[in-house]
């Protein structure tokens, strides 16, 4: 009986902490590998002002974008962004996009 319990506590524990990965409202990535042509992304959920501060060894495209692909903000193709972007109501996502033909190496600070 008790090692159910622990099974139940432990499966609601999880479920807390999965939701709270769908919409995020802080990330920090110290040192995350960007591969050649990969895109990493970080879905937000607005209205929210969104504080994004990324910098990169590499140039890296940056964008913030719908949930249907709509470009809310372009960044363009840099190695440093420091900027706070109102989102609109809607689910929105920042993505990260190396373009280069080595890894690239960001630090990211995404929060609302």
């Amino acid at each position: 009986m008790k090692g159910m319990r622990w099974a139940v506590v432990f499966l609601l524990i999880l479920s807390v902490v999965a939701a709270g990965c769908l919409d995020n409202n802080f990330v920090y990535a110290k040192g995350k590998s960007v591969s050649p042509g990969e895109t990493k992304e970080w879905p937000f959920k607005g209205p929210a002002n969104l504080t994004v501060k990324l910098t990169s060894n590499l140039p890296v495209e940056v964008k913030v974008v719908s949930a249907d692909g709509e470009v809310l903000k372009d960044f363009g193709t840099v190695k440093e962004v420091n900027e706070v972007v109102k989102l609109p109501k809607g689910r929105w996502k920042v993505v990260v996009r190396n373009p280069c033909n080595e890894t690239a190496v960001i630090d990211v600070t995404l929060k609302t």
